[in-house]
């Protein structure tokens, strides 16, 4: 599963702006967004489905922007 993560500037918590089972898909949903707007970063992490002690899900940056 790959999570895009959207940062607009000056905010400090990026928003889940979606989530994908192809790669493909997320990169295109990012570089898009970007393009409307090229004042904000997006990430891109895939998640493995396990959790760490604390309960949040293990991730992997896949791509930033």
């Amino acid at each position: 599963m790959y999570n895009v993560f959207v940062k607009k500037q000056g905010q400090y918590n990026p928003d889940l702006v979606g989530e994908f089972s192809n790669i493909n898909d997320a990169v295109n949903l990012a570089t898009s967004l970007k393009e409307k707007d090229s004042t904000i970063s997006y990430t891109i992490e895939e998640t493995s489905g396990h959790f760490d002690s604390y309960g949040e899900p293990i991730s992997t940056v896949v791509k930033r922007g």
